[in-house]
């Protein structure tokens, strides 16, 4: 949304380019400002639907907000200038997912056990030093690593020893 605040930009909408942009590009753009609107007209319509739903989304509203935000990462134009219209589209298109996906209903009731637990696991971790937990667990993704820098070693001295 950014980008297209940009386009629209008082000192970019007088730049001569404006004067033959295709209704292909014009379409778009209307898109764009579309959901421009619907996203000023509601801050949370992203994260709550028409009306406040206590059951989650699948998928959840969040990846599909973090989605959105790895489309925007890097340039929204080519090096020749043009706008990469694919990519503002399929923004506009995530978006419209939201919007889909938070008029389902959630199929599954929630598992009071497990969320118990998991509120019982986050209040005692929380004041837990991560560093130490990792050093302590046995699935510790360091070693892996050395297991794997073993094997290696391993095979070296074998080759090394058919060579001698």
């Amino acid at each position: 949304m950014q980008v297209l605040g940009g386009v629209e930009n008082v000192i970019v909408r007088q730049l001569p380019a404006w004067k033959h942009l295709s209704s292909k590009v014009c379409e778009i753009l209307e898109e764009l400002r579309a959901v421009q609107m619907f996203l000023k007209s509601d801050d949370l319509c992203l994260m709550v639907g028409e009306h406040t739903r206590r059951r989650p989304t699948l998928p959840s509203a969040h990846i599909l907000a973090m989605h959105v935000q790895q489309q925007e990462i890097g340039a929204f134009t080519l090096t020749t200038g043009a706008f990469k219209w694919t990519k503002l589209r399929s923004i506009a298109k995530v978006v419209s997912q939201v919007h889909a996906f938070q008029e389902a209903v959630y199929p599954y009731s929630p598992d009071l056990d497990l969320q118990a637990y998991l509120r019982s696991r986050r209040a005692r971790l929380s004041t837990s030093d991560l560093h130490l937990l990792a050093a302590d667990n046995d699935a510790d993704f360091q070693q892996s690593s050395e297991r794997q820098a073993r094997r290696i070693q391993k095979t070296l001295r074998r080759v090394k020893a058919t060579f001698q």
